[in-house]
Formats: structure tokens, C-alpha cells, sequence
């Protein structure tokens, strides 16, 4: 049986509460190699989508700030798709590195199901921006704390890691050392 919206949205809030067992519940569904992609294709294509439907709410001089060079939905949702394989990846290998257990395919639909649940959070933040803007905005900051909780909850389930905090920190070290290697690669090409 395939679950509905709203089997989706209370497993979401579930793995808000308790991640571990949010995540054990999504590995348990033990999709099948080819559903895993195709949820990561969905999670990313609704992510392209929200951001797209929440560019066209901001206000005119906002959007006239931006410019007409931002992407668009399709090209956002390929980036997307390639951003999400990528993590993916790093948490496979870097956890596989650290004596995790996990593998690409559990990765992959973890990944998938945080993209999910942010997207979820990014809903809430675009009713929120048309009803009460500062609480966008409140919401803006949760979901940047709620991407750290569930990712490093997330990796330690996945990988069968103990300690949640020593996680984080290396997804910490992680991000960082990423960011470095990716600017000292563009600034060349960019020009410093």
C-alpha cells in the first residue's frame, strides 16, 4: 500500500519529534532502488517548486533587487536533484569512512525524506509570509536549526553512530571543508 499525503505529513511530524525512529520507520519501508530515486526526484522537483511559487510572493522591489538571472524551475529542480545525490554520497562515504554501516541507496532516501520535511517547513513559512511575516521569519531560522537536527539524527541512524552530537560535529567539519575545496576551485574561474 502506498502511503497518502497525510500518512506522509504525520510521519513527518513524527520524525520531527524523534528523528531515530522517523528515519528507522523510512528505511523500514525498504522501497525498492527505483521508488528511492523517484522520491528524491519528487522531494527536490516540489522544493524547486515551492521556492519558485515563493520568489513570485515577494515583494516587487524584492524581486527587482534579484534580477532576471535567477534560475528556473526546471533548471533549479536538476540542481537540486544533483545537490541531493551529492549529499547523499558524501554521507555514505564519509559515514562508511568513520566505521558507519550505511549504504548510498539508505542515504539517498534519507536524504529525500529531510528535503520532504523541509519543504514542508518552507510551506508553512510561504502561508506564514502572506498572513504574519515575522513569524516567516521565526520560521526561516527553525528550519535551518530543524535541517541540523534531523540530518545529524539522520546520519547516526543511518550510520549506526551513538552519539548524535559527534555527528554534527563532523557534518560541520564536513560542510566547511567542502565549501573551502569548492571556493578555492571557482575562485580561479570566477576571479577572486
Amino acid at each position: 500500500m502506498t502511503p497518502g499525503l497525510g500518512d506522509l505529513l504525520r510521519l513527518a511530524r513524527f520524525t520531527v519529534s524523534d528523528p531515530r525512529a522517523g528515519a528507522r520507520a523510512v528505511l523500514m519501508m525498504d522501497l525498492p532502488l527505483q521508488a528511492r530515486w523517484l522520491v528524491l526526484v519528487f522531494s527536490a522537483v516540489a522544493a524547486a517548486l515551492v521556492t519558485s511559487v515563493g520568489l513570485t510572493l515577494l515583494p516587487p522591489e524584492v524581486q527587482a533587487l534579484l534580477g532576471d538571472d535567477l534560475p528556473s524551475p526546471l533548471a533549479s529542480a536538476a540542481l537540486q536533484v544533483a545537490l541531493l545525490v551529492v549529499a547523499s554520497g558524501v554521507i555514505h562515504r564519509v559515514g562508511q569512512w568513520r566505521g558507519g554501516k550505511g549504504n548510498f541507496a539508505d542515504a539517498m532516501v534519507l536524504v529525500a525524506w529531510l528535503q520532504f520535511i523541509l519543504v514542508c517547513v518552507e510551506v508553512l513559512q510561504l502561508v506564514a509570509q502572506l498572513v504574519l511575516p515575522f513569524v516567516a521569519d521565526i520560521l526561516g531560522v527553525l528550519g535551518i536549526m530543524l535541517f541540523f537536527w534531523l540530518l545529524s539524527h539522520f546520519v547516526a541512524e543511518l550510520h549506526g553512530f551513538r552519539s548524535t552530537l559527534a555527528v554534527l560535529g563532523g557534518i560541520l567539519v564536513v560542510m566547511f571543508g567542502m565549501a573551502f575545496v569548492l571556493a578555492a576551485i571557482l575562485m580561479p574561474v570566477l576571479g577572486a
